[in-house]
Formats: C-alpha cells, sequence, structure tokens
C-alpha cells in the first residue's frame, strides 16, 4: 500500500467511526434513480415497513482498489504525466465523497462512486486541464471543492495542496503534500454535495 492509500484509509475509518456513533449505521446517500456502486452495502430492512424513501438509499462503506492507470488515456490526450499522488488519491477507493474539515477550511473531498462517477471525472479534470494551459497558468488537479467558490488542487509542479478558485491561480498553500493534508483532516457529518 502506497502513503496515499493508507491516509485515505485512516481517514475512512474516522468518517464511519464518526457516522456509526452518530447514527449506529453506516453512511448513507439518497439517488434518484438507484445508481449501484462497488461501495453500496445492502441493509437488511423488513420490507413491510421500508418506506419509499429508505427504498432509494444506499447505505454505503469505502471499497478498496488499486487503479493508479485510470488517467492513462488522459495522460496521452495532453501529452504529459499527472502525478503519482493524484493518481493514487483517485485510484484507491470507490467511495463516495465525504465532507472534511481542519482548523481553516471545510469542504467537500470528491471520491469516485463507480465507472460511470469516473468517466465524469476524467471529462471534468480534461476541462481543467485544458483551462489551465489554455490561460498558461501553472497545472493543477482538484481533489475537492469548498462550500463557497474555492477548488482544493494538487499543484503539478510542487506537489503542494492548494487553494484556487476555478480559471484563477493558486491564492493559498495548504499542505506541502497531498498525504499531509489528508492527514490533517477531521471528517464531519455535512452533506456531501459533490
Amino acid at each position: 500500500m502506497n502513503a496515499i492509500h493508507l491516509a485515505l484509509d485512516a481517514l475512512f475509518t474516522r468518517y464511519l467511526n464518526l457516522v456509526k456513533e452518530e447514527t449506529n449505521n453506516l453512511p448513507c446517500v439518497k439517488f434518484t434513480p438507484p445508481w449501484p456502486s462497488p461501495c453500496d452495502i445492502k441493509q437488511d430492512v423488513h420490507t413491510e415497513s421500508k418506506s419509499d424513501e429508505e427504498d432509494s438509499l444506499s447505505y454505503w462503506k469505502p471499497v478498496s482498489r488499486v487503479n493508479h492507470e485510470l488517467f492513462d488515456e488522459l495522460e496521452k490526450a495532453l501529452e504529459l504525466r499527472f502525478r503519482d499522488d493524484f493518481k493514487q488519491f483517485y485510484g484507491s477507493f470507490w467511495s463516495n465523497g465525504i465532507c472534511v474539515e481542519r482548523e481553516d477550511i471545510n469542504f467537500s473531498l470528491i471520491q469516485i462512486w463507480n465507472e460511470e462517477d469516473q468517466e465524469k471525472l476524467k471529462e471534468n479534470i480534461l476541462g481543467h486541464a485544458f483551462a489551465k494551459l489554455k490561460s498558461k497558468q501553472p497545472l493543477s488537479y482538484f481533489i475537492g471543492c469548498t462550500f463557497g467558490e474555492d477548488v482544493i488542487c494538487i499543484d503539478h509542479e510542487s506537489g503542494e495542496v492548494v487553494l484556487e478558485k476555478p480559471g484563477r491561480k493558486t491564492h493559498k498553500v495548504l499542505a506541502p503534500s497531498l498525504e499531509v493534508f489528508l492527514l490533517s483532516l477531521s471528517p464531519t457529518l455535512d452533506e456531501y454535495n459533490g
């Protein structure tokens, strides 16, 4: 296991413990229509007491995977290699995104729910990269978004985790590396809005 996988695993463990402590259950998300994922957990609910709302809830927990080639096509299209920590971030788990915080920021940390979500993410990353290259700004890759306009990104050259507004340059460095950043986060029960 790589350091990013281990840092994510620790963060997800803290998140699952928080949810269990507050709800005595696994995290759940509502998708209409249902949107299957490898991280779906089937709950035993008696059908006679099951409401329509319960029927559309997906209980889930992160599922480990190793897919560090998921951006190979994008790398070829952009004629560059993404940072390994970035590929490990998105290639280590199937998971819903979660909300996290630390003393200076709270935000939604993006993850990949299923194959369809993975394709949408690739399209968004491609658009972000093209916009950066077209405007001659340093390349970065997003991993989260605040509840305002800011985006959490990894700087392509330095590997620093930075804060930027879409279409603009970095305006704040949050951590010297992705591993350090992930280890500094605390999960919250805020609703993920990815």
